[in-house]
């Protein structure tokens, strides 16, 4: 049979991946700006995917995690531009 996957599963795992690919990248790149731009549009598609998910606890708490880690990269950014 198939097992449709619904939207705000979707959103929650697409956050989580966001979230850990700007935190990645800001820990690993040089550039503090791209850091912050990366870490921010996380954190806008953590806050759209929280939208979509907020009926759905578990999806929530998969985009809380992926906002959590978005939050994390654009911290990290603006602390590497004000002390590097």
């Amino acid at each position: 049979m198939h097992h449709p996957t619904s939207l705000p599963k979707i959103a929650g795992f697409a956050s989580i991946f966001i979230g850990v690919v700007a935190a990645a990248f800001a820990f690993i790149t040089k550039s503090p700006e791209a850091s912050v731009y990366m870490g921010s549009a996380g954190v806008t598609l953590c806050v759209v995917s929280a939208v979509i998910a907020r009926k759905n606890i578990d999806e929530l708490q998969m985009t809380v995690a992926g906002l959590f880690l978005a939050i994390v990269a654009t911290a990290i950014g603006i602390w590497q531009m004000y002390n590097l």
